[in-house]
């Protein structure tokens, strides 16, 4: 727990939660919807340091588009989180099967494919869509299931519900100090492990490579195992399509047995990984988490 939190705020965040899960299971996905469409817009008109954030990322991440349209597109992106953070909570009510049969999914071939070297398999993936949904169906079809490398919620009480849902779907977080070897244990069984490298590290915690054509540090734990592993990479997205339904990707594997050992180290092999989650990005600009702090060395620099 934080040093910084109280008992009483972590009780007051779970009754807004016990709240929250209620009303998902009054409303449809569509009302659901709604209601983060009205949550988004009032977080879009206040101001303070996240606003200035994602004004200062977008005009980063595309210097061509006119400030009407990054306006529109931070609007968006707002909705879209308040809209995730409803549906997160209906998707604790649903069955395994429920959740099954709301996502279209297309790719599984490059997982089996990757599966057949029978090194286990990594699973590439960003801040995007609906992630989450992403990891609970690959814990559910893989037989040794997914694990994930994944910061604890700050509320001890939210994170206790949310590691009981992802047990129920097949899913398992690695503990803190044993990442490494838990990752070539959870390999070895022939299952997934799932990494998120799109957000920020401290320079001594990462590489620094290019992301939307600027640099920014990156975590590079998914290059260095991957080239000690030699296991497949398959970069996997979970879209938002429509309310209560998904769409879930699984791209061609990144096999680092196909690559010249200069391509296997480090920086070369984060940047092959950040170009994809990029790409990606582009093609739904709306549903990134355009509020974190990617680039705050650039931020605070123009700032100055």
């Amino acid at each position: 727990m934080s040093k910084n939190r109280s008992a009483l705020r972590n009780h007051v965040e779970f009754a807004g939660f016990r709240m929250a899960r209620g009303l998902t299971g009054l409303l449809s996905p569509a009302g659901l919807a709604k209601v983060g469409d009205v949550i988004g817009n009032f977080y879009s008109t206040l101001g303070g340091r996240r606003r200035q954030i994602i004004d200062f990322n977008l005009r980063l991440a595309f210097p061509e588009v006119s400030d009407d349209e990054r306006r529109a597109l931070a609007r968006a992106v707002t909705r879209h989180f308040a809209r995730s953070a409803l549906d997160a909570i209906r998707i604790q009510r649903l069955r395994p099967e429920e959740l099954l049969a709301s996502v279209d999914m297309s790719g599984w071939d490059n997982v089996e494919r990757a599966m057949s070297h029978e090194r286990g398999v990594f699973f590439l993936t960003a801040h995007i869509g609906s992630w989450e949904v992403a990891a609970l169906v690959i814990g559910l079809k893989l037989e040794a299931g997914l694990s994930v490398v994944n910061r604890p919620l700050d509320n001890p009480l939210l994170e206790v519900e949310l590691d009981r849902l992802r047990r129920l779907y097949g899913n398992h977080v690695f503990g803190k100090r044993s990442i490494v070897r838990e990752m070539l244990t959870q390999l070895k069984a022939g299952g997934g492990v799932g990494i998120l490298i799109d957000q920020r590290v401290r320079e001594d915690k990462g590489v620094e490579v290019p992301f939307f054509g600027h640099p920014a540090w990156t975590p590079g734990i998914l290059a260095r195992m991957a080239s000690k592993t030699r296991a497949p990479v398959v970069p996997t997205f979970a879209l938002r399509d429509q309310p209560g339904h998904y769409r879930l990707r699984f791209e061609e594997p990144v096999m680092v047995d196909d690559l010249a050992e200069t391509e296997c180290e480090e920086a070369p092999l984060t940047t092959r990984y950040m170009a994809i989650l990029e790409a990606a990005i582009r093609e739904n600009p709306d549903q990134w988490l355009w509020y974190h702090d990617r680039w705050k060395q650039l931020r605070l620099h123009a700032a100055h």
